[in-house]
């Protein structure tokens, strides 16, 4: 007795029918009545576009309802339906479903660059597939291959494939003016005094390529070039030249601090002294050496206006020697001056004083007016 069995395909299925274990048939979108009691089945969605089948099933499905692919090893795949991408595809063998007519496979080249990112592809592609990197106005990219330099990166967005075949990265260097401050160094001087010396340094990136390649911690090397050009500078002089000279150990240290980081790709823009601190005591000592400095010059400034002042009388004495009537004339008005601070002055001469006081000329002239 034969029975019959009821199939129903929907628009998105495909059935594959096997009897005895064997696929015998393919069945497309639409209702079936088979007869037999051996007869089962295997359904596909073929919404889920890829798929995996053994080649007995493959071989029963018409040419037209699927496609199969290779993906080599620098190749990518992306399947799009509606233009829209909906699955990715390493390298391998893939089969995919192709009865709807928006399905479109696109195969990228890994060589060459990625194509325009959306969105949607971006979620997509998984993230250890490519890389993603802004560079900004003030750094430069270097980029690698396989752990090898190839090319500096102006400032820019860049999304490269990476893979195990060419595994690809991209550094950044940071171009701006750096400050470094060396704060609290102990150094001893020539003569023996221990003091502490805050010294700040500024510096860029004069080759990136050098720096990435040669310097692990770019700041340290600074840090220690400006450390070790101080403490020779400050052992090869006294504390008087060192206080007197900063401008000449500025000058120094730039010298020595660029002749150590130049060949690290380094520029040195300025090294300068911040700070000196000396300990407690040497600070009162200097300031009784220092008072004792200013209160001889201000002891010198007074005996040279002394000295001035006795050369101006000793002239003044001159003239009035030579000119007697500039003499009486200064002892009126000595006189005037001393009678605005008393009430009244009275002089008292008899005839001889009073031709003593006052010139001959002016007494002969009042007995003539008389």
């Amino acid at each position: 007795m034969l029975w019959s069995k009821l199939i129903r395909v929907k628009l998105n299925e495909r059935v594959v029918l096997f009897k005895d274990g064997l696929p015998v048939a393919a069945l497309g979108p639409g209702r079936y009545r088979v007869w037999s009691l051996r007869l089962t089945e295997q359904r596909f969605d073929t919404s889920v576009l890829l798929f995996s089948a053994l080649p007995e099933v493959r071989a029963k499905l018409p040419s037209a309802w699927f496609r199969e692919v290779v993906i080599g090893s620098g190749e990518r795949g992306v399947l799009f339906k509606d233009g829209v991408p909906v699955a990715f595809l390493r390298p391998g063998v893939h089969r995919y479903w192709t009865v709807d007519a928006s399905v479109q496979l696109s195969v990228f080249d890994v060589t060459q660059p990625l194509p325009e990112m959306s969105a949607e592809l971006e979620r997509l592609i998984p993230s250890n597939e490519y890389i993603d990197v802004t560079v900004l106005a003030y750094q430069m990219g270097l980029r690698y291959e396989q752990g090898r330099f190839v090319s500096v990166l102006p400032p820019g967005r860049y999304k490269l494939w990476t893979h195990p075949g060419a595994k690809a990265e991209i550094g950044v260097v940071d171009m701006r003016r750096q400050e470094v401050t060396i704060a609290g160094q102990e150094l001893m001087t020539r003569d023996k005094v221990t003091l502490r010396l805050t010294l700040t340094a500024e510096y860029a990136v004069s080759d990136p390529v050098v720096v990435a390649t040669k310097v692990q911690n770019l700041r340290d090397s600074v840090y220690t070039a400006a450390q070790l050009a101080a403490r020779e500078y400050v052992a090869g002089v006294t504390l008087d030249q060192l206080l007197e000279g900063r401008d000449e150990m500025t000058r120094f240290m730039e010298r020595r601090v660029t002749a150590c980081t130049t060949a690290l790709g380094v520029k040195i823009e300025h090294v300068g002294v911040k700070d000196v601190v000396l300990p407690g005591e040497m600070k009162a000592l200097l300031n009784r050496v220092i008072e004792a400095e200013k209160e001889a010059a201000a002891n010198v400034i007074l005996r040279r206006e002394e000295t001035a002042a006795t050369r101006s009388l000793a002239n003044t004495a001159k003239v009035m020697e030579a000119n007697p009537v500039l003499l009486r004339l200064k002892e009126l008005e000595a006189m005037k001056e001393i009678a605005q601070h008393i009430q009244e002055v009275k002089v008292v001469v008899g005839a001889d004083g009073l031709q003593s006081l006052l010139p001959a000329q002016l007494l002969t002239n009042g007995k003539s007016g008389a």
